[in-house]
């Protein structure tokens, strides 16, 4: 039995509906699973055609004496075997195909809708949970195309082929079947009911548990600096256990079923041949017929069992794949709206908030009516104590976000009418901690500009006085960095951030405090490259410590989303209470 991993609550679409849906991702890929159902039909009524050759057999080879038609029966059944094992091989196969197929193009699908979705998308949404439709969603997507597919199209041929050919051959036998196939029905419908409850319990928990673990994983120097491992293991091991609640009345509902799709099955078997041997006895079938029959009847039950194992997987495919339409289903709310323009090369860059209110959870604002001009080519430090808003302008300055009201102008544009490459092309962000890719040193700094040349990179690294430490690096270039840029120090990755930005040849700099994690001797290294970086451009730092607001033409201000100081450094502190207050908490901090 096969579950999946997901997280959440989740009401799976019609399945005709949600097939139909699927269908549309990938159109082209039906002229192929439309040859591979003609050959799984192939290999069906080639299958079929062998209890008929055995009754040949039988009828008028064993009962009359003749080996002639016995060998001639024998060679026949050989020969339908091969052709329906060489069927059945290609059928595997291109079954197998068409689904890897169509999940490379659903994978690419959901996560080019991922990569669109707003900030506020991922705050909201839990790692764990994200993962886990990238992983286990799509792996039983992958479990139902290599093995359930085959199985479903082989069994549902099977049955209504075997049905066809039992009534053939005999339709008094085959209604007394049919009786029982009618409770065996009632019976599945009751298991899908119980079946399909389990799931939603099954893929609710193990989010959790992955959530959970993932949590665990992420934060375990805290778990440890507190030696709360103990109390970390309890939590999960209580999430686990709800879990493992789950699988079981997922494994109770399995128990009973199967039992009694195995007694009916013996009940139609019995009925048949008590008919059919009164019948042969009082001359009114042939043995051949009966041995048909019987066999035909074997056949009957067996793909209607492993239809109701299939059942399993397809369960866990349509919910997988609901869920993933569900995160498909999600609006882009930043996107380039209808008429959206690029700005001019040359823009100037002066940056304004205008009459800006923001909130990132209804009724709890975090920015209200702000009003801040940045002129081209200044540097404006946003300072503030935590919380007051200073991130979430830079934020609003990067489009990450919508205003709720006001307008966020670059170069007296509104942002919201600006095309996402051309403000990707004027805006360029360096966040507190340089977040590097896996891969090698080229890439990462060409991320920005794929289309970089060697040459320009050289440039830009002698200008911030980095090239000496890059040829030092054993591999240059080629140097792998590891994930998240394991490979360098925290310093390291900031400079390489830096470098990324300045080959985007950017008008507007958003810096998170570019400086603020790192010992002083790399923060002056760093400092020396942005000197470089900063030179000529509109720059918006937010400042956490005493010399980024030192160093900017202007120092704004931040209080519970309001401006209310700004001017220079010295300014401020003869001007602002505030601000000398705050001044002397960074001074605290740095002695």
């Amino acid at each position: 039995m096969k579950f999946i991993s997901s997280a959440g609550d989740y009401n799976v679409e019609q399945p005709g509906r949600l097939l139909m849906r699927a269908a549309r991702i990938a159109p082209d890929l039906k002229w192929q699973m439309l040859g591979t159902i003609v050959v799984t039909f192939l290999a069906t009524i080639v299958r079929l055609l062998g209890p008929l050759v055995v009754k040949g057999g039988i009828d008028n080879g064993i009962a009359l004496g003749d080996k002639s038609a016995i060998l001639t029966s024998a060679a026949v059944f050989m020969a339908l075997l091969v052709v329906q094992y060489g069927a059945g091989a290609i059928s595997q196969w291109s079954v197998a195909l068409v689904g890897e197929r169509y999940l490379v193009r659903l994978r690419s699908a959901v996560f080019a809708q991922m990569l669109k979705l707003d900030m506020g998308f991922f705050s909201r949404s839990k790692s764990g949970v994200l993962v886990s439709r990238m992983t286990s969603d799509v792996e039983s997507l992958q479990e139902f195309a290599s093995d359930g597919a085959v199985m479903a199209l082989t069994n549902l041929l099977s049955v209504v082929g075997v049905a066809f050919a039992l009534a053939l051959v005999d339709w008094q036998m085959a209604s007394a079947v049919f009786a029982v196939v009618a409770v065996l029905v009632a019976v599945s419908v009751v298991f899908q009911r119980q079946a399909r409850r389990a799931y939603d319990q099954v893929r609710e928990r193990i989010g959790r548990v992955l959530a959970s673990l993932q949590e665990g994983i992420t934060g375990v120097r805290v778990v440890q600096a507190f030696t709360q491992e103990s109390a970390q293991a309890s939590t999960f091991g209580r999430v686990n256990e709800k879990y493992f609640d789950a699988n079981m009345a997922a494994a109770r509902a399995i128990s009973w079923y199967f039992p009694v799709v195995a007694f009916l099955r013996t009940v139609a078997l019995v009925a048949a041949l008590a008919i059919g041997a009164r019948r042969v006895l009082d001359g009114t079938m042939t043995l051949g017929t009966l041995v048909a029959f019987l066999l035909y009847l074997d056949w009957f039950f067996q793909p209607i069992i492993n239809l109701s194992n299939v059942y399993n997987l397809l369960q866990s495919a349509l919910a997988a794949l609901s869920k993933l339409f569900q995160l498909m289903d999600e609006p882009v709310v930043i996107a380039d709206r209808p008429g959206a323009f690029d700005i001019p090369e040359n823009a100037a860059g002066v940056v304004e908030l205008v009459d800006v209110s923001f909130s990132y959870v209804p009724d709890v604002s975090v920015l209200t009516d702000i009003s801040l001009k940045v002129d081209a080519g200044e540097r404006v430090a946003i300072v503030g104590e935590t919380g007051s808003g200073k991130s979430t302008i830079a934020k609003l300055i990067m489009r990450f976000y919508d205003p709720d009201s006001g307008l966020v102008l670059l170069d007296d544009v509104d942002l919201v009418n600006v095309t996402a490459r051309s403000r990707a092309d004027m805006l360029a962000l360096v966040p507190q901690d340089g977040f590097l890719f896996a891969g090698t040193l080229r890439s990462n700094l060409r991320y920005a500009d794929p289309t970089a040349t060697d040459e320009a990179i050289w440039n830009v690294l002698r200008a911030m006085g980095i090239d000496d430490w890059v040829r030092s690096l054993p591999d240059g270039f080629e140097t792998e960095v590891r994930e998240r840029g394991g490979r360098f120090s925290a310093g390291e990755r900031q400079l390489v951030a830096l470098a990324r930005a300045f080959l985007a040849d950017p008008t507007v700099i958003v810096l998170d405090e570019a400086t603020s994690n790192l010992d002083p001797e790399t923060e002056i290294q760093v400092e020396g490259a942005l000197r470089v970086l900063l030179a000529g451009r509109t720059s918006i730092v937010i400042a956490h410590r005493i010399r980024s607001a030192e160093r900017a033409d202007r120092v704004v201000m931040i209080d519970a989303g309001q401006v209310i100081a700004q001017g220079t450094h010295t300014e401020l502190i003869e001007s602002s209470h505030r601000y000398r207050e705050l001044v002397e908490v960074w001074q605290r901090g740095t002695q």
